[in-house]
C-alpha cells in the first residue's frame, strides 16, 4: 500500500478533506462538509469555531471511507503527513490552557471594522502599513479584527492579561486542536495577511502590534510553510504522531498546487471571490497600483518566495446573486447557456461591487452597478455582462501586476467552481491575451496543502513536484484591439462606481 498524505482544506462555506498519493500527488478521495454562516447584523460575518472543527472531523471521516471503498486494504498508518490550508484572514481568540473560544470567529468578509480602517488611513497609518506589510488598511485583514476582539469580548482581554490568550487565523486553531493543544503556530502566508507581519524582517512588527494592542505572546510562532508544525495527538479519528508538515493560506495553496513555483507564473481561483496571484520570486515587489504584496510560500530552508495579489470580493457570488435574487437561473451552471442566447451588447456592463470594491480600489462603501440599459436589453445580455465582469476584474488585475513587476506572466493556471464554465474561461483568455491551463483536478488548494506537506518531510521534493494533470487549455481568439477596447470600457465603469461611492 502506497504512502498517503491527508490535506485539510478549511474554507469559507465548509471544510474539505482529501487523501493524496504521496509520490504522485494524485487525489484518491475528497469530501466536503458545509457549516452555517452567521450574520449577526449587516456587514458582520461569523463562524462558530466548534462548527469548523466538527466539519473538519466529518470531512476526514467521510474522505477516509471513500479511500476504503477504492483501497480496502488501506490503513491509517499509511498516512505519512498532514497538510493544512485555510481561509486566510478569518481570525478567532481562544484560551491557550483550556481551548475555550471567545465567541465566534470573525470571517474575512466581515466589514465591522471599516470605520476603524478609515480612521487609521486618516491618521496616516496607511503608508506605514503598506510599506511594512504589503497590504492596504482594510477590514478584510485580521489586524483590526483582532483589535475588535480585544475591545469587545471581555474574556479576550482577561486572557491577555493572564498570558493565556491565543489570537490566530484558522490554521493556528486547527493545528492547536490537531495536536491536543501542544502547538500554537502559523506560517508566513497566513501571517502576511494579518497587517501585523513585516515582510522585510519576516516577523511580527512591534510597532503595528502596539497600534492594535496585540501582545507578541498572544500570537503564534511563525514557521516555514513546509516544515514540522506539530504531531497529531489525542484524536479519535487519526493516529497519534502524524506530522503536520505543511501549512499554506488557501490562495497560496492554490498557487503551490498549480505548480506556480517560479517567477512569472500565476493562478486565478474562482470562488465566492476571485483571487489572482503571481509569483515574483525571492523579492517582495511593492505595488504602486493598489495590489497586495504577500508571501507566496516559505521554503524549508527559511527562504521566502513572494507574490503580487489581486483580490476581487465578488466572482461566483455574482452568479449566485442572479440566481437567488432574480431567479433567472435555478443553478449557477445554467448561466452559460443563458448568456449565449442573445448577441452581446457592448454597452451593457456590470461592476460587481456587491461587497465593496477590492483591488485596486479598496473601497468598502462601493455598490454594484449595471450600465448601458435600454428598453431592448434582455436577461441574456445582463447575464452575459455579469459573467464577463468576473473576467474583466481579473484582466485589470493582471495588467497591473505586469506593470508593477516588469514581468510578463508566463503561465496562468485556473481553478475553482467557475473555471468549469467554458464560456467564461474562453472570454478570460481573450481578455488576458494569454493561455489558460485548467487542470483535471479542480481541488488545487488541497493539492497545494498536500504538496507542502510532502516537501515539509522531504525538502528535496520541492525541485521535482509534478504539475497537475491538464484538462483543457484556452488560447486567445479575440483580436488584441477588441480585447483592449472591452477592458478600457469596463475599467471606466469601475472608476465611475469607485468615484460615486467615495469614502465618507
Amino acid at each position: 500500500m502506497a504512502d498517503l498524505i491527508l490535506a485539510i482544506d478549511q474554507g469559507t462555506t465548509g471544510s474539505s478533506a482529501a487523501f493524496f498519493a504521496a509520490d504522485t500527488l494524485e487525489m484518491l478521495a475528497h469530501q466536503k462538509v458545509e457549516f452555517a454562516q452567521i450574520y449577526p447584523q449587516p456587514g458582520w460575518v461569523e463562524h462558530e469555531p466548534e462548527d469548523i472543527w466538527k466539519s473538519v472531523i466529518s470531512a476526514i471521516e467521510k474522505s477516509w471511507a471513500q479511500v476504503l471503498v477504492q483501497i480496502p486494504q488501506a490503513n491509517k498508518n499509511n498516512i505519512i503527513s498532514i497538510g493544512v490550508t485555510n481561509q486566510r484572514e478569518t481570525c478567532l481568540a481562544w484560551n491557550r490552557s483550556t481551548g475555550e473560544t471567545a465567541g465566534n470567529a470573525l470571517v474575512w468578509q466581515d466589514r465591522r471594522t471599516a470605520e476603524r480602517c478609515l480612521q487609521l488611513r486618516g491618521n496616516s497609518w496607511q503608508e506605514t502599513i503598506r510599506e511594512r506589510t504589503g497590504l492596504v488598511c482594510d477590514p478584510y485583514f485580521s489586524g483590526t479584527k483582532m483589535e475588535w476582539l480585544l475591545h469587545n469580548r471581555p474574556q479576550v482581554a482577561q486572557w491577555k492579561t493572564k498570558g493565556q490568550l491565543c489570537l490566530g487565523t484558522v490554521d493556528s486553531y486547527l493545528v492547536y486542536r490537531l495536536t491536543g493543544g501542544r502547538s500554537f503556530v502559523t506560517d508566513p502566508t497566513n501571517a502576511s495577511r494579518t497587517m501585523l507581519y513585516n515582510l522585510k524582517t519576516r516577523s511580527w512588527d512591534p510597532e503595528l502590534l502596539a497600534l492594535f494592542g496585540v501582545s507578541p505572546a498572544s500570537l503564534p510562532e511563525i514557521r516555514p510553510s513546509c516544515s514540522l508544525f506539530g504531531e497529531s495527538s489525542g484524536l479519535s479519528f487519526l493516529p497519534d504522531g502524524l506530522p503536520i508538515s505543511g501549512i499554506l493560506g488557501d490562495q497560496q495553496a492554490a498557487l503551490f498546487g498549480q505548480g506556480c513555483l517560479r517567477p512569472g507564473e500565476a493562478k486565478i481561483t474562482y470562488g465566492t471571490g476571485a483571487f489572482l496571484l503571481m509569483n515574483t520570486g525571492e523579492k517582495a515587489i511593492p505595488s504602486k497600483s493598489g495590489l497586495l504584496t504577500t508571501v507566496a510560500f516559505g521554503h524549508p530552508d527559511g527562504k521566502v518566495s513572494f507574490a503580487l495579489e489581486g483580490a476581487a470580493f465578488i466572482a461566483g457570488a455574482a452568479v449566485q446573486f442572479l440566481r437567488d435574487q432574480f431567479a433567472w437561473i435555478s443553478s449557477a451552471a445554467e448561466i452559460e447557456s443563458l448568456a449565449k442566447q442573445d448577441p452581446r451588447d457592448p454597452n451593457v456592463l456590470f461592476v460587481p461591487a456587491l461587497a465593496g470594491l477590492g483591488a485596486p480600489y479598496w473601497n468598502p462603501h462601493a455598490k454594484g452597478a449595471l450600465f448601458g440599459l435600454s428598453r431592448g436589453t434582455s436577461r441574456s445580455q445582463i447575464s452575459r455582462a455579469v459573467l464577463e465582469s468576473i473576467a474583466l476584474q481579473n484582466g485589470q488585475l493582471l495588467e497591473l501586476m505586469q506593470k508593477d513587476s516588469g514581468q510578463k506572466i508566463s503561465r496562468v493556471g485556473v481553478d475553482g467552481g467557475a473555471a468549469q464554465n467554458n464560456f467564461l474561461m474562453q472570454f478570460q483568455a481573450d481578455i488576458l491575451q494569454t493561455v489558460l491551463a485548467r487542470p483535471k483536478n479542480f481541488e488545487t488548494t488541497a493539492r497545494g496543502a498536500a504538496a507542502a506537506a510532502r516537501v515539509g518531510i522531504q525538502p528535496s521534493a520541492l525541485a521535482a513536484l509534478p504539475l497537475p494533470a491538464p484538462d483543457k487549455t484556452f488560447s486567445p481568439l479575440m483580436p488584441l484591439d477588441e480585447s483592449q477596447k472591452i477592458n478600457s470600457r469596463w475599467q471606466a465603469a469601475a472608476e465611475c462606481v469607485n468615484s460615486f461611492h467615495k469614502e465618507h
